[in-house]
């Protein structure tokens, strides 16, 4: 678990050698990604025995913006090594009820603190100006992929959801070209199908927009990837950063064709009413 954060780390420090105070935050990334993964810059400057501003300048050393962008992208990556017996083992009783629903409120503050606009408007340009695309997703993030993919129909898009067998997702990805786009979910547990048929795509001239919480070797070759939080102390991930970046992506689209989305949702609308999908 550690050793696989620890390799990360590693490469991300490429052979340099950084200053003493550097090291001692660079060490405790290394050793500890329990403890790191959910510190404070606060807290971690403590840990390491050195002041706030060597946090900030250590994540930049790193290749990071500064403690929140190295921190999202860092506990993500802690996360995705964590077996079920790890899980399993640790405490989670204190969170359920309003507990749990707080859980997802700090959640969205992460992502508020380190998502921009100019992230969502990038997004929505890819999906609203793509010819047709494919969205690939697996497990509990199916489920937000599945939201994106309708609400991109309703607003006009062709956008279409595979999360079945690795055939059909091969089929449908195969059919892509440079003025397709393809739209993958690289959040928590993912199986290696959808990364490969994502790189794949890539690799033939197809858009990637990669939905992610850490860097992967599909977030790094996206033409956008977007980074969301899914860490929770519960005994699955939190979906809520992402679906909330769904709908910013969905409200985006819509913005930047207006006329279509709002000519697409009526003709739905009365679609529903004649065939009686929707009964007032």
């Amino acid at each position: 678990m550690s050793h696989s954060v620890s390799t990360w780390v590693d490469k991300l420090v490429g052979g340099r050698s950084p200053s003493p105070a550097l090291g001692r935050v660079v060490a405790v990334l290394r050793a500890d990604p329990e403890l790191a993964a959910f510190a404070t810059t606060a807290q971690l400057a403590a840990v390491a025995q050195v002041n706030i501003g060597t946090v900030t300048r250590a994540a930049q050393f790193l290749g990071f913006s500064g403690w929140p962008d190295l921190v999202l992208d860092y506990r993500g990556r802690y996360l995705a090594t964590l077996t079920a017996d790890r899980i399993l083992s640790g405490s989670t009783s204190g969170v359920k009820g309003l507990a749990s629903i707080m859980e997802d409120v700090r959640a969205l503050e992460s992502l508020g603190s380190t998502l921009d606009d100019t992230v969502i408007e990038a997004g929505a340009e890819l999906i609203g100006g793509a010819r047709r695309g494919v969205v690939l997703a697996t497990g509990i993030f199916a489920g937000v992929a599945a939201q994106l993919a309708h609400g991109a129909q309703l607003l006009g898009c062709d956008l279409s959801l595979q999360t079945g067998a690795v055939s059909a997702q091969m089929t449908a990805v195969r059919q892509l070209g440079p003025a397709d786009l393809v739209i993958t979910f690289n959040i928590w547990k993912t199986t290696e199908a959808v990364n490969q048929l994502a790189l794949l795509a890539a690799e033939r001239g197809v858009p990637l927009l990669a939905i992610v919480d850490r860097s992967t070797p599909v977030a790094q070759r996206a033409d956008l990837a977007i980074t969301v939080p899914s860490d929770s102390s519960r005994y699955l991930p939190s979906s809520v950063p992402a679906t909330s970046v769904i709908q910013a992506l969905l409200m985006g689209v819509a913005e930047r064709d207006r006329a279509r989305a709002e000519a697409s949702l009526r003709e739905a609308d009365e679609m529903w009413s004649r065939v009686g999908v929707v009964v007032d």
